[in-house]
This record gives structure tokens, C-alpha cells and sequence, in this order.
């Protein structure tokens, strides 16, 4: 549930009804990442661009021809998308703030009249799960400042939940946008590999990466998507993709969900107990089934990020090593250790972690994971304890959410209520290939049994 013109939705409805101006929306957003700076959510944010924005978006609705529903809707931008009119770094002291052009998702919602708000905090590079390491500090979670909003769309996450924007724009290698999402406790989708477009996107492992959306309700995501799936000529990837679908009328039948858990997939006792109460609370069956041989698809989606990461990235290591943060520097000369035939061989395993998921799980609409394992840690706490496991904390938050990255498979983490605390929990459904809509349409319907209707 979420309060007045909190939500990206709300905000296009109450334009639509004309009880508020676009002007007024960006004004009440500059005012509220005012009162919040301490979050650290944003790396740039110029008030006289976004009022420019917001004033044509006004003059627009006010002669009765806004460009498309979310025409003057403010949304916020990830510091790893190109944009024109503000500086992107990647947060890292190793790119300078270029602004040659927009990334195709950020001109697309442009050329649909949204207000570009800003560029969000991220962890350097995309290069960590935490949003600790960044050229400008950490970005501390609204749901509590003592705690990690998880990375790397840290920022995008704390923007959103704070209810400075309604949405916000992240990327997602190994849970960028899930991660973030599920510790403070909103919604975040990632696109099917190659539905996306990464066009203007900076990367970090490009077989790996996916744009998408983070919002305060699934309404705000079903807006915001149409903007992200389809052909994208600059990006191969995307040949052949299709625009957003129509998932057609609500679901008539119970989805077929199948709980994953085993070695590997361990999380705390409650974490445990708010995902099995949500799945009760759902009604429907959800059987459950122990994968093996986690740590080796593990292994594999590590390489992949390493080997993929370190080439990109070559030439800048080469001629400014001492750009990069040490931790990031450190995971890049890490990468140059792997070979060719290492990369090989994890590309072959990633091709049999996709097949046991799609083909030996029997037949399935949505896998169901928690999105983390614990809730949000603390501050500077480097280690996690659960289901007898004691990992780092970089490793606890990519726990669940790179299976969705190895396979390609579209994702969705929702919040579930927590009755342990008030720290957020997520919920983690994986979609099948090129069934990105279906997947939001099976998270509308356990989202509206486990949380109620949202308000949109």
C-alpha cells in the first residue's frame, strides 16, 4: 500500500484527472531528495534541467496533448545509463561525467514526455551487490539508515523507497535491481536476456546484464516496461525481440509454481518463515524442489562476470589503474587470471543450468525463491550466518538472484510481509524465455493474495 501520489501510477492518474501539473510533481520530488540528502541516493540532480523538463511537460498537458500517460512524470536514472543532460560516472573516478547521448530506454520514456529526475548512486561500476563502494559514498537504506540498501541500483531502490520518485531505472548482472529492491522494500523487474535493450547502458558483463525498473507498486513496473522490451537496432541482442504483449485477461487458472531450495540455496530462519507465509498465504500449491550442484553454476556465473567485466575494461585498467575504487581494481586484475578455455567451460555449464531449469523441473509458470536471504545488513558488517552457512556479505545478497542472470530468465521480487520485523523481505519469481508479461501478470495476482490490491 502505498500513500497519495507516491507511486508512478498515482502520479500519472492524478495528471490524467489534471488535480496536479507536472511542475507541481517536480517540485514536491526536488523538495523531497532535499530533505533527504543524507540518503546519498543521488549523484546528480539539477534543478533547473528537471524544471525544463517538467514546465514543457506542463505546457503540453495544459493545450491537451501529453505525449503518453506518464508525460511529466518524474523518473529517476541509474549513473550507468547514458543520458545528454546530466553526467554519467558509473560513480567511479575512472570515467569523466560524459553526456554524448541518451541510452534507447532513457530516450524513449523522453520521447514519451517523462521527467528525467536525476542520476541515481550505484555501486562503482556495477561491480558489487552491496552500493558500499562508490566515488561518493555509500547510499544508506529509508528503511533504516543504520543498514545497506544492497546494489548496485542502490540508489535507484532508496529514491523510490524513500518516495522521492515513483520509479527508477537500474540494471541487474548477478540482482542489481532485485536486490536493492527486496532490502528496501519495493518492486523491481528484470527483463528475459535479450527482450532489453543495453544500447547506451555501460557495462559490466554483457552476456549477463539487463536493464529494468524498479517502482513503489507492480502497476509502476507494467507502465515503465513497454520502455525497455523490444528490437533495438543498436543492440543485437534484442534482434527479433517484441514489444511488450498484452498478457490478455486476468489469470483464469492457478499458475504452477515450484519453490526451489537445496545446498546452496540456504537462508535465514526469518527469511524462511515470512516466504512460507506468503506462499500460504497465496493459496495455491507450490511444491518444492532441491537443486544440486549449486556452488558449480555459482562458479560459472562468477567466471562469466569476471572474464567479461575485465575485457570491457582493459584499456581504462591499462592507462588509469588508479580510477577505480581498490576493491573494483582488485576484482578486474582478478579477471585476467582466467583463460579462454575456463571462460568456454562456463558458458558450456551456464547452457546446462538453462536446460535443467526449463527441461528436468517438470512443467512450471514462475520458480519461487526468496530474493535474499537475510534482510538488509548493517552498515560496514562484512559477514552473514545463516541456514548454517557464514558467507561475506557480497556473497549473501548475489545468493538467490544469479540464477536469474546464468539463465537469462525473466525475474520479479515483490515485498511479503515480514512478521518477524520491520525490515523488508522479497519474493523472487523467475519467468520462462520471452514470457516477461506473463510473469508480471503471475506476480499481480500472489501480490494482490499476499499484500491486498495495491492503490495505483
Amino acid at each position: 500500500m502505498t500513500n497519495a501520489l507516491e507511486s508512478l501510477s498515482a502520479q500519472a492518474a492524478a495528471l490524467a484527472a489534471g488535480t496536479v501539473t507536472p511542475a507541481t510533481l517536480a517540485q514536491d520530488a526536488l523538495q523531497r531528495a532535499e530533505q533527504q540528502a543524507a540518503l546519498n541516493a543521488f549523484v546528480a540532480l539539477d534543478p533547473t534541467t528537471i524544471m525544463a523538463q517538467a514546465t514543457a511537460a506542463t505546457d503540453r498537458r495544459q493545450a491537451g496533448r501529453p505525449l503518453s500517460p506518464i508525460d511529466g512524470v518524474p523518473i529517476a536514472v541509474k549513473d550507468n545509463y547514458l543520458t545528454r543532460d546530466f553526467p554519467t560516472t558509473a560513480c567511479s573516478r575512472a570515467l569523466p561525467g560524459a553526456r554524448p547521448r541518451d541510452a534507447t530506454v532513457v530516450a524513449r520514456l523522453r520521447d514519451a514526455g517523462a521527467v528525467i529526475f536525476g542520476k541515481t548512486n550505484m555501486h562503482e561500476w556495477a561491480y558489487g551487490a552491496t552500493n558500499s563502494l562508490s566515488a561518493i559514498g555509500q547510499t544508506l537504506n529509508p528503511r533504516d539508515r543504520r543498514r545497506i540498501t544492497g546494489g548496485s541500483s542502490g540508489g535507484s531502490a532508496a529514491a523510490v523507497a524513500a518516495g522521492i520518485v515513483g520509479a527508477a531505472l537500474g540494471s541487474d548482472t548477478g540482482g542489481s535491481i532485485r536486490i536493492p529492491a527486496a532490502a528496501c522494500g519495493v518492486y523491481g523487474f528484470k527483463p528475459g536476456y535479450g527482450r532489453a535493450s543495453r544500447n547506451g547502458v555501460l557495462p559490466l558483463s554483457w552476456s549477463l546484464d539487463a536493464p529494468g525498473p524498479l517502482g513503489r507498486t507492480l502497476r509502476d513496473l507494467e507502465l515503465l516496461l513497454p520502455f525497455f522490451l523490444g528490437e533495438d537496432r543498436r543492440d543485437p541482442s534484442t534482434f527479433g525481440a517484441v514489444a511488450m504483449r498484452d498478457p490478455g485477461p486476468p489469470i483464469a487458472e492457478a499458475p504452477a509454481l515450484i519453490a526451489l531450495d537445496g545446498a546452496g540455496l540456504e537462508r535465514s530462519d526469518e527469511v524462511r518463515a515470512a516466504l512460507v507465509g506468503a506462499l500460504n498465504a497465496t493459496g495455491l500449491p507450490v511444491p518444492t524442489v532441491e537443486l544440486e550442484q549449486m556452488d558449480s553454476y555459482f562458479s560459472a556465473w562468477e567466471a562469466i562476470l569476471h572474464c567479461e567485466a575485465t575485457a570491457y575494461h582493459t584499456r581504462r585498467l591499462a592507462d588509469h589503474p588508479e580510477g577505480f575504487g581498490a576493491v573494483t581494481r582488485a576484482h578486474l586484475e582478478a579477471g585476467k587470471q582466467l583463460s579462454g578455455r575456463e571462460y568456454l567451460n562456463a558458458q558450456s555449464i551456464r547452457a546446462h543450468f538453462t536446460s535443467l531449469l526449463l527441461n528436468r523441473l517438470g512443467e512450471w509458470d514462475a520458480l519461487v525463491l526468496p530474493t535474499l536471504p537475510v534482510t538488509a545488513p548493517m552498515v560496514g558488517e562484512e559477514w552473514q550466518s545463516f541456514g548454517g552457512r557464514r558467507v561475506t556479505t557480497q556473497d549473501s545478497m548475489t545468493w538467490f538472484c544469479w540464477l536469474g542472470n546464468l539463465s537469462g530468465l525473466p525475474c520479479v521480487t515483490l515485498p511479503v510481509p515480514n512478521p518477524a520485523s520491520a525490515l523488508p523481505v522479497g519474493m523472487m519469481l523467475m519467468g520462462r524465455p520471452g514470457k516477461d508479461e506473463e510473469l508480471l501478470a503471475i506476480a499481480g495476482l500472489l501480490n494482490e493474495r499476499i499484500n491486498g490490491k495495491e492503490v495505483s
